[in-house]
């Protein structure tokens, strides 16, 4: 696994290319808007891990996906799983978790790749070199600021050719809870980055206290500036079920076919769906499934490693 260093040269990333102010006749685009009517789109579609979400959404070059949820509801590990599917489907990711030493998100992405608790000694090698030329990681765990964050997403996409970044979270970019220009003035500069460079960049932030942990969250209770959500492409919220876990913690009743985990789509400026998809949580593999009666998924077989070689 390839590891952006925190010890980058970024001083040729620092600033936004120039660029002049055109302005020019509307009739310059006709024959884009013609071939958005009547030419056949064949780009693959770059779509989320589960199928039920794929007829709603795909992911968009140039367009910023928030990630939102409440504090210990799984939006981190959840977009996980979702770069794991990214790479498995060719497309080049880099990772900024300022939460977590590089070495624990490889663990627990690794526990989602294998499909169970303990990955084997083989299957982590084999793990690490598949990912070489699909995953980086910027070696930061801690604080940092919007222009080194905005100049590190350029110099991924410059060096590694990078369609993907996720940047975990706002509050380790943007110390201020009530600094909403602070905040706004990022997302704009993430905005403006996705559309200079063709990179989607994922920001993940989290939810404001609402009045428990039952309520089901929506992109008006997003914590910080509301020009966050007005500035970004898609919301996502993430909502863990955590009235269904104390049930059967307790031996309570509770419904089976109930979610674990909703996620909600609450946004899509490009699109014409928003939603709501109902998922089921695996413990031993760290996976969000998605049906409930479903069995984790291996990736086993494009490592080179029969599923008879593996102990579970």
């Amino acid at each position: 696994m390839e590891l952006i260093k925190d010890t980058i040269d970024l001083s040729d990333y620092f600033e936004e290319k120039a660029d002049e102010h055109r302005v020019l006749p509307a009739s310059d685009w006709t024959s884009d808007v013609i071939d958005f009517f009547h030419k056949p789109d064949l780009t693959p579609k770059v779509r989320l891990p589960w199928r039920k979400t794929h007829s709603d959404f795909y992911f968009r070059p140039g367009e910023v996906s928030l990630w939102a949820g409440i504090n210990g509801h799984g939006k981190s590990q959840l977009t996980g799983q979702v770069v794991h599917s990214l790479c498995q489907n060719a497309n080049r990711v880099a990772l900024a978790s300022l939460e977590m030493r590089p070495v624990s998100t490889m663990a627990r992405m690794s526990r989602q790749a294998f499909g169970g608790e303990m990955p084997t000694k083989q299957y982590l090698e084999k793990f690490g070199k598949w990912t070489n030329g699909k995953l980086w990681i910027y070696d930061h765990v801690g604080s940092s600021n919007p222009r080194t964050i905005l100049a590190v997403i350029r110099y991924a996409v410059d060096k590694f050719d990078v369609h993907h970044f996720v940047v975990d979270n706002l509050m380790k970019v943007i110390a201020g809870e009530d600094d909403y220009n602070a905040q706004k003035d990022f997302v704009n500069g993430l905005c403006t980055v996705a559309k200079d460079t063709g990179c989607h960049i994922h920001l993940i932030l989290h939810i404001k206290k609402l009045k428990d942990e039952a309520s089901i969250p929506n992109k008006f209770d997003i914590k910080g500036s509301g020009a966050v959500t007005d500035l970004v492409d898609n919301v996502f919220i993430v909502w863990r079920n955590k009235a269904k876990e104390a049930a059967m913690r307790m031996g309570e009743a509770f419904q089976p076919d109930d979610p674990d985990c909703l996620l909600i789509l609450d946004k899509q400026r490009n699109g014409e769906a928003e939603g709501r998809y109902r998922l089921y949580f695996d413990p031993a593999s760290m996976q969000y499934l998605e049906n409930r009666n479903d069995l984790p998924t291996h990736n086993k077989a494009e490592l080179g490693i029969s599923i008879d070689e593996v102990t579970f």
